[in-house]
Parts: structure tokens; sequence; C-alpha cells
């Protein structure tokens, strides 16, 4: 039994790689079961069996997309010594993937397609949910410990810095040239209080 369920979990896993390989390379639509299950080399009925639906798959899919993109960049970027530092580190990082990543490009047909999916917006408002909360306890614990202008408010850093992010890697599907290191840079010196090294930040 158990056997079965490891079995079945990796055909899971399978499907989900594959739908994220095919929204990448051919956009929403092209993701269908028969597409997706030949990609995972497994029987076109395994993608109703374990998802329900092929709508249900992409949405799985763009999940895996958000935890692969952005766990470990945001992760590395709240628990960053200095978070200034790590917000330009985590933003060159993501940005500067551009379009050359496979979750990047699943995240935007996401987007895209989140204006006529409540369940795909749904998804995505909760990641930003997640993210914002924790720029904002970090941002609170920063202005606390004076590495962080006093007139700061953190719940509306954590907006902006979670919108600058969307915003460059965005922009960078647009023009791959895009200096991304440079405006988060430039955010972060504007936030130090005066006299604490805010000229040290590079951009």
């Amino acid at each position: 039994m158990a056997v079965a369920r490891a079995r079945g979990g990796d055909t899971r896993r399978q499907l989900i790689r594959a739908a994220v390989a095919v929204i990448a390379e051919d956009g929403w639509a092209a993701a269908t079961s028969r597409v997706v299950a030949g990609r995972a080399g497994v029987n076109n009925a395994l993608v109703h069996y374990h998802f329900g639906s092929i709508d249900a798959l992409r949405r799985a899919a763009v999940w895996h997309a958000i935890e692969a993109e952005l766990a470990g960049p945001m992760a590395a970027m709240i628990d960053a010594d200095d978070l200034l530092e790590g917000i330009v580190d985590a933003v060159a990082g993501l940005a500067g993937e551009g379009a050359g990543s496979p979750g990047s490009r699943v995240l935007a047909e996401a987007l895209v397609q989140s204006m006529r999916d409540s369940e795909i917006r749904d998804c995505l408002a909760r990641a930003l949910h997640t993210l914002r909360e924790l720029l904002t306890s970090r941002f609170t614990q920063e202005l606390e410990a004076g590495r962080v202008r006093r007139d700061a408010d953190p719940a509306t850093l954590a907006v902006g810095v979670a919108a600058l992010i969307d915003g460059l890697v965005l922009h960078v599907f647009a023009d791959p040239a895009l200096d991304v290191r440079s405006p988060p840079a430039a955010l972060a010196r504007l936030l130090r209080p005066p006299g604490t090294g805010a000229d040290e930040t590079e951009g």
C-alpha cells in the first residue's frame, strides 16, 4: 500500500513538472491533458485520476512554480542579517533570470490567466499575502533595531517591496538588458537612517 502511494506521489510530481514545462514553452492553453501526460510519459487518464481536471493540474503547476521560484530567494531575503541588502540580492537574483526561467514564465502566464480564473487569482494572492506578512515582520524588527529610518511604515514598505519584485520581473521580460540591481539598491539607500552607511549599498 505504501509503495502504491509512493508511486502515486511520483506520478503526481511528474505531471506537475511536465505541466510547468509545457506552460513555460508553449503557453497556458497548450497544457492539455494529452500533451502534459505525453510529456510526463504516463497515461492520459492519470491527469484526471490525480487532479480531477486539467485546470486543477495547471493550478498545481502554478503553485509549484511559486515555490520553486520564490521560496529560496524569499527565505534568503527574510533571513538576511541586513534586510535591505537581502532585498537587493533577492530582487537582482529573481529579476536577473528574466524570461530564461521556466518558473518565471509560468508565473507570467498565471498572472494573465488570473484575470479569468478566480482560483489562480486566489493562489497568487495567498503567496503575495505570505510574502507581505514576512516582510512586515522583518521591517518591524529592523525599525526597532534602528536599521530602517524611523518614519518608515513596515506594512507599507512590505507592499512596495513585493510590488517592486513583481514589477522588475515583468519588466525584464520586455527588456532583458534592464539593470535590475539599481532600483532596489536606491530604495535601500533611501530607507537607511542618516549616518548609518547609506552610501555603502551600491547600485
